[in-house]
């Protein structure tokens, strides 16, 4: 897939609560008017790279939009001991985020996966801060209704045998359901494995451990408009999963058929025609 030119993406540096944080951000082009700020977030053993091909085409919509790696992950600075990777830690530093990036003005929050973990508890904690939120192929939990290990037995894995069989197991999970990577991508995504923090993943993991927000009336009542966009073929969750949850937190949907666990990468046109129309048209 060959990413648009018009909007070129910029490496930004931003703060958080551990050290830099590494971003990227996409500007509207001359000529086209600018509807806000979108903040997007991204999951468990992911980074910025995953809007990729998304960011352009949000600009070119319209929206500043800015990407970030996590602390730990990839390119951003993090601590070295699991401590500092508790939900509340990825919380602020998603806060500092937005403060940074529209401090005078609400942000679209846009979770992939883990990141909408993030992404609700903070909507919650400041909805005066969120124009809508939407979690991404981002389901209830992670230890209930859903097609992944237990993370404490994943988190026992890695800390025996590190980032190596981690990746070793997610090659083979891709291979077995038919999205073996070029050899380009592959590098890449082993190279973002091994270079995020041991102590990133495993406090991801612990995090999952714990269903955030147990409770979805909390996420509903924030009164943030709320988007549950999912695909319906290999995802961690099952349709049914991410319809139900849908209906408990009163929230529209977007369905990506035969897309699996990274729409934002699979049908990145889509996804972002999607999220335009949410932000632009009422329900």
């Amino acid at each position: 897939m060959t990413r648009s030119t018009e909007a070129p993406i910029e490496s930004i540096t931003l703060r958080g609560g551990a050290g830099a944080l590494a971003g990227w951000e996409v500007t509207p082009p001359p000529g086209t008017p600018n509807l806000g700020t979108v903040v997007l977030v991204p999951g468990f053993t992911g980074s910025k790279d995953d809007f990729e091909f998304m960011l352009p085409l949000l600009a070119a919509a319209g929206y500043r939009a800015v990407a970030y790696d996590q602390r730990g992950q990839w390119q951003s600075e993090g601590p070295d001991d699991i401590s500092g990777y508790a939900m509340a830690d990825f919380g602020g530093d998603l806060h500092d985020v937005v403060d940074q990036v529209s401090p005078d003005a609400p942000v679209h929050l846009v979770g992939h996966s883990f990141g909408g973990y993030v992404s609700r508890v903070a909507v919650v904690e400041t909805p005066a801060r969120f124009r809508s939120l939407t979690l991404l192929a981002s389901g209830p939990s992670s230890v209930e209704d859903i097609k992944f290990p237990p993370p404490q037995v994943v988190a026992q894995v890695v800390e025996t045998a590190g980032q190596e069989f981690l990746w070793q197991q997610m090659s083979d999970a891709m291979a077995a359901a038919g999205q073996t990577p070029s050899p380009e991508r592959a590098e890449f995504l082993h190279n973002r494995l091994v270079q995020t923090k041991k102590a990133n993943i495993l406090g991801i993991l612990k995090c999952m451990g714990t269903p955030p927000l147990a409770d979805p009336a909390a996420l509903r009542d924030a009164g943030v408009p709320l988007l549950v966009a999912y695909g319906d073929t290999n995802d961690l969750w099952d349709p049914e999963v991410h319809e139900n949850f849908a209906r408990q937190l009163r929230a529209r949907t977007a369905v990506y058929p035969g897309v699996g666990h990274v729409p934002n990468e699979d049908v990145p046109a889509q996804v972002a025609a999607d999220l335009v129309n949410f932000w632009t048209e009422p329900a």
